[in-house]
């Protein structure tokens, strides 16, 4: 509860430093953050307000939701037939300036807001800048998730044979990863693409079989006690079927370890995507790495910092977001590596630690 009691407060720091009065805050994972409660909306308006002044924090949501904070934030409920506008306009009241979640609210709890007494502005990056440091417990926390997905690939590593389906191997994953206390299956996220199907950085599992010579690219999750791992690792069935995936291979292998190499406290987010994005294009490849070179990593599977080539945000000790270049050639297939990072007082460290050796990620059949 102090931890709590602790985001609580800093969250009104920096609300009243942006100059606001109060705030509403609606984004199921800000929320978590800021209450320890995990609320599902589903069609339903929930939102957490704050009197950055007060220090006072209120929760508004259905009566189907009764105390759905559980006695940490005080509560207000309305009616599915009445609405939430009313108790909006009662809790908020009058203030100077109220910031809101504008990309997470809809349209019609816009049209509410802008009844109220007061000046609308976007709430910007004070609660998602809030999420960017971990404490001591979150990143122990972080460990273990990327512990799961560490041990997940090496329990499938030596079950993959030729014949096994993608979604079969998905399922695998999935199944493996269930049989630790503490992990969850909500909105688990696994991409299984073998074949000419990995050079679609976000593809679906299907029913394609493997053959000898494929390569398999896993990229996948593990949500444990509310916090997110992510990796992305890049098996081979026998043998490298095609000299070009052997030769991209060992570009992102090592633009994955060049941009790792250049993260610690003072760097620009954007030098770490030109670390990767360079040692790609001087390689010739530049025009085949189609995305990102990461995001930030916790409360969600994708928040701030992000990692790209416009970023130019100052890492911070604390700070957590994965690093994963990559190279996708249509009719061949893509190589993609990812690793977990968090920033360290001197440098960084690397939550995952599967290998990435090339020789270690063929399997023998």
């Amino acid at each position: 509860m102090e931890t709590i009691k602790n985001r609580q407060k800093k969250a009104c720091e920096l609300l009243r430093e942006a100059g606001f009065t109060k705030a509403i805050v609606g984004e199921p994972m800000s929320v978590n953050y800021l209450t320890g409660i995990h609320i599902t909306p589903y069609e339903r308006f929930y939102g957490l307000v704050i009197d950055a002044e007060r220090e006072e924090f209120i929760m508004i949501g259905p009566s189907v939701d009764t105390a759905c904070m559980k006695g940490v934030v005080p509560e207000k409920t309305y009616l599915d037939e009445n609405g939430p506008s009313a108790v909006i306009h009662e809790v908020v009241g009058a203030c100077k300036k109220l910031a809101v979640e504008k990309k997470y609210f809809t349209m019609k709890i816009g049209d509410i807001f802008q009844t109220l007494d007061c000046e609308i502005e976007d709430i910007g990056d004070c609660i998602s800048r809030l999420r960017m440091y971990k404490d001591e417990k979150e990143i122990e926390t972080m460990q273990v998730a990327a512990n799961i997905v560490d041990e997940a690939i090496e329990y499938v590593y030596g079950k993959i044979k030729p014949g096994m389906t993608e979604s079969e191997l998905n399922m695998m994953l999935l199944n493996h990863m269930s049989s630790y206390p503490g992990f969850s299956t909500e909105e688990i996220i696994i991409l299984v693409q073998a074949a000419d199907n990995s050079a679609n950085p976000h593809g679906a599992s299907g029913d394609y079989k493997f053959k000898e010579g494929d390569i398999i690219l896993l990229d996948f999750c593990a949500y444990y006690n509310g916090y997110w791992s992510d990796i992305t690792r890049c098996l081979f069935v026998g043998h490298v079927g095609h000299p070009k995936l052997k030769e991209i291979y060992e570009i992102v292998l090592q633009a994955n370890l060049t941009a790792i190499s250049k993260v610690k406290p003072g760097v620009k987010a954007k030098e770490i995507d030109k670390a990767a994005r360079d040692y790609i294009t001087e390689a010739g490849y530049g025009e085949f790495f189609l995305h990102r070179t990461g995001h930030g990593l916790g409360l969600s599977v994708h928040e701030e910092p992000y990692i790209t080539s416009v970023n130019e945000l100052v890492l911070e000790e604390g700070m957590t977001f994965t690093i994963e270049p990559g190279i996708y050639l249509e009719g061949i297939g893509g190589v993609r590596i990812e690793d977990d990072i968090l920033v360290t007082k001197d440098g960084c460290r690397t939550f995952t630690s599967r290998t990435k050796k090339l020789e270690d990620n063929i399997i023998p059949v």
